[in-house]
């Protein structure tokens, strides 16, 4: 009997071996096998040389885009006036009343008949007021713009109205801007330049 249950335990180990070895295998399903493929990398594009560019002309972009400026002997509009440079000032006015009364004017040239005409405002040191007199002469329906200069006293800009061909039509309308701006203002010929 020995050899029966000898044979019987045997069966059985072997029977277990096999469900372990092969039942995983079994439930599993078919396996796929991934392989990788390898791709080859092209090689890199010859490294072209860095060449330092010219130096930016910024000198001549400079001269291109500013037009000349003018320097004039002329007070801020925007900055206190002393007494003493008020009575220098009213001097100098009748002086040029008495030197305008003296002086010949021939007649003036047909380019200066034929030439638009601006209302001069003032002259002022601060962009500040310039850009609210501006906004100030464009909401009130004036064409406005502005110019700077080189006086003895330092840069200013000054503030224009027009232009118009009609010397006429701004004459009328300094008391107005006088009444807008508090500045009183003088016709003068619009240069281009």
């Amino acid at each position: 009997m020995a050899s029966a249950l000898q044979n019987r335990l045997i069966g059985t180990v072997i029977v277990v071996a096999l469900a372990v070895i092969f039942l995983p295998d079994f439930l599993d399903g078919k396996k796929e096998r991934k392989s990788e493929t390898f791709a080859e990398i092209p090689a890199p594009p010859a490294k072209k040389p860095i060449v330092n560019p010219e130096p930016f002309p910024t000198d001549r972009v400079e001269k291109a885009a500013q037009r000349p400026i003018e320097i004039v002997d002329e007070k801020p509009v925007d900055e206190p006036v002393h007494v003493a440079q008020k009575l220098e000032q009213a001097a100098d006015s009748a002086q040029d009343d008495d030197l305008a009364k003296q002086t010949v004017v021939s007649k003036p040239d047909v380019k200066e008949q034929d030439a638009g005409w601006v209302i001069q405002l003032g002259s002022f040191r601060h962009q500040k007021n310039v850009r609210q007199l501006l906004t100030k002469l464009e909401k009130a329906g004036y064409r406005a713009f502005s110019r700077p200069i080189k006086t003895s006293s330092g840069p200013l800009t000054k503030v224009f109205v027009g232009p118009d061909l009609q010397k006429s039509k701004l004459d009328s309308a300094i008391p107005h801007l006088q009444e807008l701006t508090g500045l009183k203002g003088k016709v003068t010929t619009f240069d281009v330049d």
